[in-house]
């Protein structure tokens, strides 16, 4: 019988700063703290997808290989690995000796071997364990089958052919496939004590057992702290606490105050920092469609949404661009750039003000009271707004209010539906184009109350495919949501990632995301 211990989780939410501090993780090694806005609370590797749970399971798993600072996939735990000519079958040669570390970084004899990433990828492609990483491993042969459940999970394309050699099938070749088993869900999972946690899997110190370079030390209301035995100049551990005493400084400050090296900054300040430039957000005006709506009707979108965009100035802080499509720039299918491989889905509406007209035909004043703008407090988007409104009360003689409401009221008015129009963040989480898509279908909540058979088939049909097939579909889907107009992509807001001197090995993705400390020093 096997030994066991596990690894431990956290539930966190998007926004993310961290920060470096005196505190030792071995000998004379610096202390990452990295502040969340929530408290971690769950760290299953299978099922994590908020960008901070994911980073947390990235430096507290190991997977068979990683990225290292220089974007190559390189073995972590395997030894090597050989790829056959088709492209379709992988076999890993994992490294013997491999054990598990539990909380405190005590030792164990609780060993790793390829029958723990059998279990992992069953896990994933078990209906109700409700895994995002289905989607990205769908090449797997027989995964489809074993996901709905017409298939035994001993038939999935993964298998020990010995205690230290893994073997994955595919049914189709996927060129990104290497770099997707650096990715939480692909951690590998004791099955025996994964059952013995009856249910607490990643949800308290116990349960934890570490993988990968840092292991769990401790775990509190305060927050979640990791730490590694190293000597500097590599960091020794990673603290993720919540931002108490430095709010409203931005990240330049936090840096020149000593309080951090690296932090995310949304300022557009100068800066002699390096900083790393990205954008994972697209802001749109969304109408709210559902039945009985004003905004059921597709053609007054469609000539709102013209007007707009007509009238919709860049604002001149350098946080934003046009928006060239709902997905950001930036953002890669498998592997594959999709913007570049999507193109343009932005729907041409020639003459909005014309249509206009045509659609009010029939609709009575009254139909359009108490329609209002809503946006979330403190966006630095007012102007906008009102840029908007102002067009629409010139063009059409409609005079809308803007609402202007807390992040938090405006996130649970959003996801209720409680709103007619509204300017809303749509963020791209983990980087997943499938998922920032998967928002408007009616069995995640359908933002904006649309709801198509076609789109949801599609968008469906997109998780069974690979490489630029994907790539297509999920480009159909794109296109079809914006020209029924009931999300219209205004700004991409741009977001950077600044970097103290000194801060060397930090491997950073916000797209997939990935913060990896294992090759991180400071000088």
């Amino acid at each position: 019988m096997k030994q066991f211990l596990r690894i431990t989780a956290a539930v966190l939410a998007a926004a993310f700063l961290f920060v470096l501090t005196g505190c030792s993780g071995g000998s004379g090694a610096a202390s990452f703290t990295w502040f969340v806005d929530t408290i971690p609370a769950n760290l299953d590797p299978q099922v994590v997808s908020a960008a901070p749970d994911v980073i947390a399971c990235e430096n507290l798993y190991g997977g068979l290989v990683r990225k290292n600072a220089d974007g190559e996939i390189v073995p972590n735990l395997c030894e090597s690995w050989t790829v056959s000519p088709d492209g379709r079958t992988y076999t890993f040669a994992i490294k013997d000796g491999l054990t598990y570390t539990a909380a405190k970084g005590t030792a164990t004899d609780y060993s790793i071997t390829a029958e723990d990433f059998v279990f992992a990828f069953r896990r994933i492609f078990q209906a109700q364990t409700g895994s995002p990483y289905a989607v990205e491993f769908s090449a797997i042969e027989n995964s489809a089958a074993v996901l709905d459940g017409t298939a035994d999970p001993s038939t999935l394309g993964v298998s020990a052919s010995g205690p230290l050699t893994l073997v994955f099938r595919l049914s189709e070749k996927d060129d990104n496939f290497l770099a997707k088993l650096t990715l939480p869900g692909a951690m590998p999972c004791d099955e025996e004590f994964f059952n013995s946690t009856r249910g607490t899997y990643g949800l308290t110190a116990k349960t934890t057992l570490s993988s990968g370079s840092f292991y769990l030390y401790n775990w509190t209301a305060s927050g979640l702290f990791l730490r590694r035995d190293v000597s500097a100049p590599l960091i020794g551990s990673l603290r993720l606490v919540q931002n108490t005493g430095s709010t409203g400084k931005s990240a330049a400050q936090l840096i020149a105050d000593e309080k951090c090296s690296a932090a995310l900054d949304d300022t557009g300040e100068a800066t002699a920092l390096r900083a790393v430039s990205y954008s994972d957000t697209t802001w749109a005006l969304l109408f709210n469609s559902a039945e009985g709506s004003v905004f059921e009707n597709q053609a007054l979108r469609q000539a709102l949404a013209g007007i707009a965009r007509e009238n919709a100035a860049v604002p001149s802080s350098g946080l934003y661009t046009a928006a060239e499509g709902l997905v950001p720039a930036g953002l890669t299918v498998d592997g594959i750039a999709y913007r570049d491989t999507a193109g343009d889905p932005m729907p041409v509406i020639p003459d909005p003000r014309a249509l206009y007209l045509e659609a009010r035909q029939g609709m009575a004043s009254s139909d359009f009271s108490g329609v209002t703008l809503l946006l979330p407090k403190d966006s630095g988007l007012n102007e906008l707004a009102e840029q908007i409104n102002g067009a629409w009360q010139k063009d059409c003689s409609l005079f809308f209010s803007v609402e202007e409401v807390p992040q938090e009221e405006f996130g649970k008015r959003l996801t209720a539906g409680d709103y007619t129009i509204a300017l809303a963040p749509i963020c791209a989480e983990g980087g997943s184009v499938y998922q920032m898509l998967q928002q408007f279908t009616a069995e995640s909540g359908g933002l904006t109350g649309y709801s198509d058979p076609l789109y949801t088939e599609r968008l469906a049909e997109s998780a069974q495919q690979t490489g630029r097939a994907r790539c297509a579909l999920l480009a159909e889907c794109e296109r079809q949501l914006l020209e029924g107009c009931t999300v219209v992509p205004l700004l991409g807001q741009q977001k950077r990632l600044l970097v103290a001197d000194g801060i060397k090995g930090l491997v950073f993705d916000p797209f997939t995301p990935v913060l990896d400390l294992t090759y991180t020093t400071k000088n």
